[in-house]
């Protein structure tokens, strides 16, 4: 009877073991505080400074007459309108244009930040059902946001850079996240802005620790990658070595997206001036961005 007892505990602590093991693979904190979320689409900007969709994931924004924003997921079978106008163009003061408003459309969460002027704080607009309700939730006062980057990784985490230009090809950048789903964000503190300060063409996290910020090309570094493996605390130069004939075009980086463990960054080609673009390559990575590899497709 004992023996057949001690099989027994011992079977059942296997079992507790195995099953303590598979939450910490499929759960770990890399990977968030949350259940993952299927692919958005990614709105950010080129060189030139014109919204393009760095990743599409069958979903977009359009403007009706009034200015207000439409949704449509799933190459158009469905449409909403969003509680929020917008102007069209870029030069509007208030901070209420399209072109400087950030947009995350997936069919689990869209959000949509917005403002950062001195009458208008930034705010990000949220919904979780495909548009049935939506939430506006405050992010900051204190900055004024020439232009806005969002994502999220899991349906609770997710980050956001906003842009300051100051003149001069310059601009700063401030990275919150929040981890309640968009309900209340925190700024990161870190040496971004230290580290490179240019014209910001394009973001993303892969985790909750390792993120990337691209950048207008420039003719000492590019394609300018930076990134962080301490959630946006401390910032490096990401050096990336392409073949041989790259080095004859401005490489503009725009959003990475991840699937995982599994990237793909998206790098414009442009010739003569950054509004010429001729075409976009990508890189791919297998480890949340450690490593990067030219995908030639």
């Amino acid at each position: 009877m004992q023996k057949g007892l001690s099989l027994k505990i011992h079977w059942m602590a296997a079992v507790v073991l195995i099953a303590f093991a598979g939450m910490f693979i499929t759960g770990g904190t890399s990977e968030g505080s949350g259940s993952t979320i299927k692919p958005g689409t990614v709105y950010t900007r080129n060189s030139a400074g014109e919204q393009v969709i760095a990743y599409d994931a069958g979903h977009s924004y359009a403007l009706d007459k009034e200015g207000r924003v439409i949704i449509s997921y799933n190459n158009g079978k469905s449409k909403v309108k969003a509680p929020l106008a917008l102007y069209s163009g870029y030069a509007e003061e208030s901070g209420m244009t399209a072109d400087g408003a950030g947009f995350f459309i997936s069919t689990d969460k869209t959000a949509i930040v917005y403002g950062g002027s001195r009458a208008i704080p930034v705010e990000v607009l949220i919904t979780n059902d495909q548009g049935k309700t939506w939430n506006t939730y405050p992010v900051t006062r204190e900055i004024t946001g020439t232009t806005k980057n969002v994502g999220f990784i899991t349906q609770n985490d997710g980050w956001m850079v906003l842009s300051s230009f100051k003149g001069m090809g310059s601009e700063d950048h401030y990275i919150y996240k929040t981890r309640d789903g968009g309900k209340t964000w925190s700024e990161v503190k870190g040496n971004a802005n230290e580290v490179y300060a240019r014209v910001l063409t394009g973001a993303g996290f892969a985790n909750d620790k390792i993120g990337f910020m691209g950048f207008r090309y420039e003719t000492d570094f590019q394609p300018a990658i930076c990134w962080t493996q301490d959630g946006g605390k401390s910032w490096t130069k990401l050096h990336i070595k392409l073949p041989a004939g790259f080095e004859y075009y401005g490489l503009t980086p725009l959003s990475p997206v991840f699937k995982g463990a599994k990237g793909q960054f998206p790098i414009q080609l442009s010739k003569d001036g950054a509004s010429n673009v001729v075409g976009t390559i990508y890189l791919t990575s297998n480890d949340y961005g450690k490593t990067w590899r030219y995908d030639k497709k």
